[in-house]
């Protein structure tokens, strides 16, 4: 992607490292990974196993972890975290590529009896009805449904289409068989910092509330039933399930489509990687995987046991 020419002097004073001596006047006008980098391009080095691509690509600079030696005729800019500070350079250049979303609430639709804070930025085609409490600096995207029972805390950022606040989905059985509708009268409470992707759900509970904590981040095309808690600076990435009444701790990382059943515990810390079906409460610091998930080293014995049969 490129971007208007800046020396690389000034773009390391943004970002607060050190630029390399005698590169100062070096033009940067774009940033790339490194397989796609062209000449004038900065790009980063935070996994030491691409040092190779990092040694051929064409960037004109690379972002590296201090200490790293490169054979590359492209200036090194040492710092703690390459990644993270290649992150504060496209912050940096946000507003200057007019990235960030357009404020347009003559076409959304707003009820008056809705409380919006300072600062937010709703989308063409957004809804925010009665009822609905929306915090400070939040961004609603285009198309997203902000229902009455939703609670959104401080810069919280709903993707194009996400729905919070919907029904869950209760029903009970009478003695013929026919399903009833149970009421759901319980909220979505989406805590400071969160992160909802595009098109996904967040259910509001039968009578315990639905919530999710402080900082977590849930991508594209994820479903989060009635009365789910979810703790705080948690992932959980596309298209993974959590059914209802489900507790999820904190700092967890869940990989693409996941599927968890409802009523269950999930410590702090755990990691559930992708495609993994969990049906089991699972314990703090676990890494479980396959379906039914187990405990990694488990399921990586089970299958080379399984792969020796032959089948």
């Amino acid at each position: 992607m490129k971007h208007s020419q800046k020396s690389l002097k000034s773009i390391c004073d943004s970002l607060g490292v050190t630029c390399p001596a005698g590169r100062e006047n070096i033009e940067i006008n774009g940033i790339s990974a490194l397989e796609d980098a062209q000449i004038g391009f900065l790009s980063f080095l935070s996994n030491p196993k691409y040092a190779a691509q990092a040694a051929t690509s064409n960037a004109s600079a690379i972002l590296v972890k201090k200490g790293t030696t490169l054979e590359t005729s492209a200036a090194i800019i040492e710092c703690d975290d390459p990644y993270m500070t290649f992150m504060m350079h496209l912050v940096n250049l946000e507003n200057e590529l007019d990235s960030s979303p357009f404020d347009d609430r003559s076409s959304a639709h707003i009820s008056s009896k809705a409380t919006i804070g300072n600062n937010c930025i709703i989308e063409a085609g957004a809804i925010v009805a009665a009822g609905a409490v929306v915090g400070n600096d939040c961004r609603i995207g285009a198309g997203a449904k902000i229902l009455g029972a939703a609670r959104l805390g401080n810069r919280v950022v709903v993707e194009a289409g996400a729905v919070i606040g919907s029904q869950g989905f209760g029903f009970a059985p009478d003695k013929n068989g026919t399903y009833h509708t149970i009421p759901q009268l319980g909220k979505s409470i989406l805590s400071d910092d969160v992160f909802i992707g595009a098109n996904s759900t967040v259910d509001r509970g039968a009578i315990t509330d639905t919530r999710i904590g402080k900082g977590t981040k849930i991508d594209n095309q994820c479903m989060i039933a009635h009365g789910v808690t979810i703790g705080e600076n948690s992932v959980i990435a596309a298209q993974t399930g959590i059914a209802g009444s489900t507790s999820i701790g904190d700092d967890c990382k869940f990989g693409g489509q996941v599927g968890i059943i409802g009523h269950l515990k999930i410590g702090n810390n755990v990691t559930i990687y992708a495609q993994s079906g969990v049906m089991n409460d699972v314990p703090d610091n676990k890494v479980i995987f396959g379906s039914p998930a187990l405990d990694r080293r488990h399921f990586l014995k089970s299958f080379a046991a399984f792969k020796k049969q032959g089948l």
